[in-house]
């Protein structure tokens, strides 16, 4: 079996990790490579746009990176409520969040998240 990347950009009212029914229609970028190496390089320079763009960010387990604008929100009126809106920014390996263990790439990771 041949290993696949993929890198894909979100906009939701739930952060990228959560893949709930329908998450697919958030999706606003996707990108599919052979090489793990253009997958991250591509993944790195989007969490380096995210962070610069906006305020607050979460991640969780480094595949998976949620930004947004506290002052970003939109009224539901199926729920009567506002509701955050959050940029997502995931990384896939076999269409499953890859697990990044690489040390480089998880400080890279925690540093534009700390800016």
């Amino acid at each position: 079996m041949n290993t696949r990347w993929r890198v894909i950009t979100t906009k939701s009212d739930a952060e990228p990790w959560w893949f709930f029914e329908g998450w697919e229609k958030d999706i606003r970028s996707d990108w599919t490579f052979d090489s793990r190496e253009e997958a991250v390089e591509t993944f790195l320079m989007e969490l380096k746009r995210f962070s610069e763009r906006y305020p607050k960010a979460k991640t969780k387990k480094f595949h998976s990176i949620a930004f947004w604008d506290p002052e970003e929100v939109y009224f539901c009126e199926a729920c009567d409520d506002d509701l955050q809106v959050y940029y997502g920014l995931v990384i896939f390996e076999n269409d499953q969040p890859m697990e990044i263990m690489d040390d480089s790439i998880v400080t890279e990771i925690t540093s534009r998240m700390e800016q």
